[in-house]
């Protein structure tokens, strides 16, 4: 059986920077959708009586 031998064709600072792009982004999204869940909770909270 004959082994495929796959070539890297990624440029090494263009695919560091764009990891690191997406990391950011990623982790912003989800701070994000966190944020928006938690003032869900909040409204649904006042809503039926409850607050701090």
């Amino acid at each position: 059986m004959k082994r495929m031998v796959i070539a890297r064709q990624s440029n090494a600072s263009g695919s560091w920077l764009k990891r690191i792009g997406w990391l950011v982004t990623i982790w912003l999204a989800s701070v994000l959708a966190l944020g928006l869940v938690a003032y869900g909770f909040r409204f649904v909270m006042k809503a039926v009586g409850l607050s701090l």
